[in-house]
């Protein structure tokens, strides 16, 4: 495995579309079938990949699971007990494989770091929660029967070739799992019906019935899935908001004299409580900054994973390159911001940053560069203090905003 892949961009993904053609057209509307020339995932994901978590020895179930025919292969038939967990033995996945079953691993990107990559850049381009599987199908067999999934997938081909059909839905948006019941009659045509080869990329919305059937040979392929923040979210966090007041705390008066001879009729303690409620939502809905708190709430709450730095003390910065990893979004909470030499809050990842009397213009360069050295940061201001720099940059590494490594 090699020691350094090179940064992905979601623009890689959508390629032969730009980014900004595939949201205004597609996304979260219909689905595409991407095909770039010369397109793979080989420095990704591949069988060294796929051989090494089916020999790691410590993957437990439910990891990977196995399937056949849409129907789950029993966990004793690949599994053995231990340690109270049962642990995956990569012998037998691979003898069900061979008699015709297909297996999936869930979260392959925490097993293999080269896959990181890929979420990196869909969590950069998109800021929602992100996730990997992998699956891995015989030839000529179909994996799932005709289903859709509760959020936007992503169907990155590895290896082999995969027979795609994608259909209408059948409920606009939905949020609660499909019935067999309700999916496309097999007289109904699919609006796609591809073949994805090696480095093909599928987009199928939220809710669009798709099913999937392996060619002539072994496919593998990656879905990334994106799970979107809901109007839903917003009424939970206002939620939190709410119950800051005495008012949404109280117990609701008791009914149990509202009911006589079978009508309801409103206690006035219960009414005079109700109408307590609507003035205090109608006040907190009018406040102007409402939606831009939840938006900055919101946006901490979800946050790229898998980079951490542990820091000598103090932070010997002469030795070291310091990397913003893809999705490490940043503004400014408090102060003046990056407009002038002042003193300035900085959310980054979910942390905030006071940087005292920083420079606004090194400031700016630092937050804002994908990966630097202290003889940029010279470059960029060629009297600049070591030590005005030297916190700043050791808290925006603690933040995980930036990872430091040693330069070479």
């Amino acid at each position: 495995m090699a020691n350094a892949v090179t940064r992905m961009t979601f623009a890689d993904i959508t390629a032969p579309l730009e980014p900004k053609r595939f949201f205004e057209q597609h996304w979260a509307r219909e689905g595409v079938h991407l095909r770039q020339e010369g397109r793979t995932f080989d420095d990704r994901f591949g069988w060294d990949a796929v051989n090494t978590i089916l020999n790691a020895g410590d993957i437990a179930f439910p990891k990977i699971k196995v399937s056949r025919r849409d129907h789950p292969v029993p966990t004793e038939q690949f599994t053995a007990e231990a340690g109270g967990q049962r642990l995956v033995d990569g012998r037998s996945v691979l003898n069900l494989l061979h008699e015709g079953a297909s297996f999936g691993i869930t979260g392959a990107d925490s097993h293999w770091p080269p896959l990181r990559t890929v979420v990196d850049c869909f969590y950069d381009a998109l800021l929602e929660s992100v996730h990997t599987n992998v699956y891995c199908s015989p030839a000529n067999t179909q994996g799932f029967q005709c289903h859709f999934d509760l959020h936007e997938v992503f169907v990155l081909q590895v290896a082999g070739e995969k027979h795609w059909r994608v259909f209408k839905p059948t409920t606009e948006s939905p949020v609660s799992s499909w019935r067999a019941d309700e999916s496309p009659h097999a007289t109904t045509d699919p609006y796609l019906d591809v073949v994805l080869r090696r480095g093909d990329v599928l987009y199928v919305p939220r809710g669009h019935w798709h099913y999937a059937i392996a060619q002539d040979s072994t496919s593998l392929h990656v879905t990334v899935g994106v799970t979107c923040r809901k109007g839903t979210a917003f009424l939970d966090w206002l939620t939190g908001e709410l119950l800051q007041q005495s008012t949404w705390r109280r117990n609701m008066p008791l009914l149990a004299e509202a009911t006589p001879h079978g009508s309801l009729v409103m206690p006035a303690d219960a009414a005079e409580w109700s109408e307590s409620l609507r003035r205090s939502l109608a006040a907190k809905l009018a406040e102007p900054d409402l939606f831009e708190r939840f938006c900055k709430d919101t946006l901490a709450d979800v946050q790229p994973v898998h980079s951490v730095s542990v820091l000598d003390d103090p932070l010997p910065i002469e030795t070291l390159r310091f990397e913003r990893p893809p999705g490490r979004r940043h503004y400014f909470a408090n102060g003046t911001g990056a407009g002038s030499n002042s003193s300035v809050t900085i959310t980054v990842a979910g942390s905030d940053i006071e940087a005292e009397q920083a420079d606004a213009v090194l400031l700016g360069k630092i937050l804002d560069a994908e990966a630097f050295t202290l003889s940029d940061i010279r470059a960029w201001q060629p009297d600049v203090a070591i030590a005005d720099v030297t916190e700043l940059l050791a808290e925006l590494t603690r933040s995980g905003f930036l990872i430091a490594t040693r330069s070479s």
